[in-house]
């Protein structure tokens, strides 16, 4: 009988132990086969604030060479981030290189959406009273999106 009770306990702490196992490795390497078949999921946005709708513009043109330039919604071919502004807000999306950012802007203030980086790139913001700040990083190379409104109507500006 002893040797039976024995037998018995070995069985069951060999199924604990397969069992255990199959448990672990289900949950650890199930997500890093389903990537190498089907691809990385797609990027998660930051999101700010509030929730918002979908952005209405994007920066179409590139930035000069210049290391501070202003961008603007592809609405308005110029230089200069102020636009007339509807005072329910609208959204604008400014892509640089290291990730797009879409902000939700109103006569008075900017307010972050969300900032989805490219592949590589890391995001991070900063906030203040009277401007934001999203920076993208990777290596040594910094991208970042700058909107302030400290007693005037939302500027943007962009770095490379």
């Amino acid at each position: 009988m002893a040797s039976m009770r024995q037998v018995l306990t070995y069985v069951v702490m060999w199924c604990g132990a397969t069992a255990l196992a199959v448990l672990l490795v289900w949950f650890g390497a199930r997500p890093v086969l389903h990537n190498a078949v089907f691809g990385e999921p797609p990027a998660r946005p930051v999101v700010g604030d509030q929730p918002s709708v979908l952005p209405t513009a994007v920066s179409s043109s590139a930035p000069p060479a210049d290391s501070s330039t202003f961008a603007t919604p592809a609405r308005k071919p110029s230089y200069s981030a102020t636009a007339s502004l509807s005072s329910a807000g609208s959204d604008h999306t400014y892509v640089v290189r290291g990730g797009r950012v879409v902000l939700s802007m109103t006569d008075t203030a900017a307010r972050l959406v969300s900032a989805i980086p490219n592949p590589g790139y890391t995001v991070q913001t900063w906030r203040g009273d009277q401007w934001l700040r999203v920076d993208f990083t990777k290596e040594d190379r910094t991208s970042s999106v700058i909107a302030a409104w400290n007693g005037h109507a939302p500027t943007v500006q962009t770095a490379e």
